[in-house]
This record gives C-alpha cells, sequence and structure tokens, in this order.
C-alpha cells in the first residue's frame, strides 16, 4: 500500500456497532456552486472532449495506421481520458449520495484535485498527436485527406474541451463541513 492510502485509515474509527465509520475531514462547495451545475459543466466537457477522440479515431487518418509519433500519443491521451472519466464518476458518485452535499476531504482531492493534472496530460498528449499528424503531413508521408484534417480538427476540440474541464475543476471552491 502507498503511503497515502495508509494514512487515510487512520480516519476510519469503530462504531459502537462494530462497524467502521469514517471520523475525517468533510468538504462542500463554497461560493455559490451548485453541485449539479459543477457536474453538468465537468461532465459536459469531459463528454465533448471524449467524443472529439473517439471521432478522431473513428476517422480512421493515415497517423493513427502505424506512425508512431501519432498512435502513442493518441492511446496515452485515450487512457488519460479514461482516467479523467473515473474520478468524474467517483466524484459524482460521491456529491450524490450526500444530502447534504459533503463529501470526504480525501475523495475531493482525489476527484477535483486531481482533474487539472489529468486534463492537462490529456489535452498535452492531444496536442502531441496533432503536431505528429502535421509532421507526418509536412514530410510527404501522407496526402491530406478528410480523415487527417478530422483528427486535426477534432483534436482541437478535445483541447479545448479539456481546458474547459480544467478551469472548472479549479474554479471549484470548498469550505469545511
Amino acid at each position: 500500500m502507498r503511503k497515502k492510502e495508509r494514512e487515510r485509515l487512520k480516519d476510519f474509527q469503530r462504531g459502537e456497532d462494530g462497524r467502521y465509520v469514517y471520523a475525517g475531514d468533510h468538504v462542500r462547495l463554497a461560493g455559490g456552486i451548485d453541485r449539479r451545475r459543477l457536474l453538468v459543466t465537468l461532465w459536459g466537457a469531459c463528454g465533448v472532449a471524449l467524443l472529439a477522440t473517439v471521432v478522431a479515431g473513428v476517422a480512421n487518418p493515415a497517423g493513427l495506421s502505424g506512425c508512431p509519433y501519432v498512435v502513442m500519443p493518441f492511446m496515452c491521451q485515450l487512457v488519460a481520458l479514461v482516467s479523467v472519466v473515473w474520478a468524474l464518476g467517483r466524484l459524482t458518485v460521491a456529491l450524490r449520495g450526500s444530502a447534504e452535499g459533503r463529501v470526504r476531504a480525501y475523495v475531493r482531492d482525489e476527484t477535483v484535485g486531481a482533474l487539472p493534472l489529468r486534463g492537462a496530460i490529456a489535452a498535452a498528449c492531444a496536442l502531441v498527436a496533432a503536431v505528429g499528424e502535421l509532421v507526418l503531413l509536412a514530410t510527404g508521408g501522407v496526402a491530406v485527406a478528410p480523415a487527417e484534417v478530422a483528427l486535426l480538427s477534432c483534436e482541437v476540440v478535445a483541447v479545448s474541451a479539456l481546458v474547459v474541464l480544467r478551469a472548472a475543476a479549479r474554479a471549484a471552491e470548498w469550505e469545511g463541513a
């Protein structure tokens, strides 16, 4: 187990019935931010980025057919987007499972706290894949076709959506509850 995971265990104590209960810090959204609005913004941006990435892959550009400097960043982008979806799913379950909108502090840190970095990694991978595709086009490895244009435009859309996701996650203010 990692040290961070073990540190969390001290926040769980045995209750009167013998079951473990969480006795650590809780947080809730501050500054008049509605949890529903935050989730809609985050999921909307994530959905647009994921859809753009899938459309780019389905377009089947030549760069994704064996060019390593396009394929590898594109695959890393997909993995980073799965990580973003995982964090958003965990945050959604935590926020919807609480009547008062309270979330355990470590859950907030591991979800909303991690989203800016995860989104930045996905955006960086998308940019690297797009640059790789441009290099492939510039070196004459392949002719410009609609699939190449689709990849480039979808990567621009994905990066834009990930910038919105990052900004929304960073703008969310939390207070102790």
